[in-house]
């Protein structure tokens, strides 16, 4: 069995920064990604709130923190993690066809969006649902969409709809956004641009196997959209290996001010923690906080 000093779970901008002040300490460690290196980065349309790098599409920074690592030989495992064991002084990290120890882990697994849990969700991923307008939006070029949620991502991302699609409609359940009015300002200016506030979508209506309308129910009564895709961004949760009975708080991972978390070896970064503000440069200050804690303990042994 293969041992490391650390496991990184999880490549996003959290895991990464991790591994690269690990890597510049002289420490062996691996970075295991289940999907493409960046995360969710490879899901945001455009950040403008980094410092440095003003204007920069998700992916685009996700390919720059993927360079950077491969030019520091960072070493990259793309799979999933089955499970994870944890003993007093190490760490066994299970795939599905070998096992690893570690002295050390950091879980940076991030979150999953969040579904509307109706009928023909599952099937209709790929035919007309979609929760990354980035990835899927070019599918419904000049076509008429619908954005489910009630937070800024949701309005970024029917923002973004808007150069893509005819008409993009925000069906939001509440009778006002959780958000910055500014965001939603850009939105509606937009000539094709709408938002329904008070409304509910109560059904997924399917022909020849692919979404034709959805039925949403504002002020008491039904009505029927017709769109050709549905995004959907109406929350997320964290991916937490739950047999490793951690301490959470609400449903994040509860952590001390060095990412550690209730067990002694095991460290936790990223949007699977609580706090107040889920954003790029926090992140990347929590894989800087967990990464030197762990140094500093190794560099005692």
């Amino acid at each position: 069995m293969e041992k490391y000093d650390c496991i990184i779970i999880g490549g996003g901008i959290a895991g990464i920064t991790a591994s690269i002040y690990l890597k510049n300490a002289h420490k062996k460690v691996l970075l295991i990604e289940k999907s493409a290196m960046g995360g969710l980065l490879n899901k945001i349309s455009e950040i403008n709130n980094y410092p440095g790098l003003p204007n920069i599409s998700g992916p685009d920074f996700a390919f720059k923190l993927y360079e950077q690592v491969k030019k520091m030989e960072i070493e990259i495992l793309l799979d999933t993690v089955i499970k994870v064991e944890h003993e007093d002084n190490r760490n066994i990290v299970k795939l599905k066809d070998k096992e690893l120890e570690c002295r050390f882990l950091i879980l940076a697994t991030g979150k999953e969006a969040r579904k509307l849990e109706l009928p023909h969700e599952e099937e209709l991923l790929g035919h007309g649902i979609s929760y990354c307008a980035l990835c899927d939006g070019n599918f419904f070029k000049n076509q008429e969409v619908a954005v489910i949620g009630a937070g800024e991502s949701a309005i970024h991302e029917a923002l973004y709809l808007t150069n893509i699609c005819s008409k993009v409609t925000i069906i939001n359940k509440y009778p006002e956004f959780k958000t910055k009015e500014d965001v939603l300002d850009d939105f509606l200016k937009k000539p094709n641009a709408k938002v329904l506030y008070n409304a509910r979508t109560t059904s997924l209506n399917v022909k020849d196997n692919k979404l034709s309308t959805i039925t949403i129910e504002k002020d008491g009564k039904e009505q029927e959209l017709e769109v050709k895709g549905v995004f959907v961004y109406i929350g997320s949760t964290p991916n937490i290996f739950t047999e490793l009975n951690l301490t959470l708080d609400g449903k994040y991972l509860k952590v001390a001010n060095d990412c550690q978390t209730n067990l002694d070896t095991i460290y936790a970064i990223g949007d699977i923690i609580k706090k107040d503000y889920y954003q790029l440069v926090g992140a990347a200050n929590e894989g800087m906080i967990a990464a030197t804690s762990i140094i500093r303990r190794l560099n005692k042994e």
